[in-house]
């Protein structure tokens, strides 16, 4: 019967310690699903502040070329032999309305609707890098500059920016609109109207004039690099 009872209490004693020997070994599934909890929760806190950072970065000026696609307000002639008479006395002028042109830009971004990625110890955030971009800017434009400056254009524009994992090779594309005031331009003289015959006290020389022509604008831009 002793012996009965020396078999029992061994086999309790083995079955005692190696519940607590696999307590140890093993952290109970509550503390693993703490340490997940914090480790996404340290994730989160480095891409917000990769973030915040990536707007500091990305919120300044840009320069760049830029093609002007231009409506002008008034009838725009490349020269005064554009302007003739037809056969009835009434004026007949050859210009355009429209005008495609290049120049440069200069605007001021206010970034948006970041997407950052993290491939590598996310805890980090330096391993946080932006992907894509957007963008709001006013932006300040030149023109026709052979002679000086003859053309000014003021706007909006929106951008968007790619790149790749690592945040590197960025470009940006632009689109704007925009008013414009394009400097001493030949048109018609006030007195002269397309198909209508002009006065008789009028000369050939007379039909036409230079002054600042206004019109709307629709800007393109691309930044590579930024």
């Amino acid at each position: 019967m002793k012996s009965y009872k020396a078999i029992i209490v061994l086999l309790l004693a083995v079955t005692s310690s190696t519940t607590f020997a696999q307590q140890v070994a093993s952290p109970s599934s509550s503390d693993s699903a703490q340490q997940g909890e914090s480790q996404t929760s340290t994730a989160a806190q480095a891409e917000e502040l990769a973030t915040t950072k990536a707007e500091n970065e990305l919120d300044q000026f840009g320069f760049g070329p830029a093609l002007y696609m231009i409506k002008y307000e008034n009838e725009v002639l490349k020269d005064s032999k554009d302007v003739t008479l037809r056969g009835d006395g009434s004026i007949s002028s050859n210009g355009s309305d429209y005008s495609v042109t290049l120049g440069f830009e200069l605007h001021y971004d206010f970034s948006f609707g970041h997407t950052l990625k993290c491939y590598t110890n996310c805890s980090d955030s330096k391993n946080w890098n932006v992907t894509s971009s957007h963008r709001i800017s006013p932006f300040l434009g030149v023109f026709d500059v052979d002679n000086g400056i003859n053309g000014i254009a003021l706007g909006v524009i929106y951008g968007y920016t790619k790149g790749d994992g690592n945040g590197e090779n960025k470009a940006t594309l632009n689109f704007g609109v925009g008013k414009i005031i394009h400097k001493d331009r030949l048109v018609l003289a006030h007195d002269v109207k397309e198909g209508i015959s002009p006065s008789t006290d009028l000369n050939v020389e007379d039909y036409t004039e230079r002054k600042d022509v206004d019109g709307i604008t629709f800007m393109i831009s691309a930044n590579i690099g930024f």
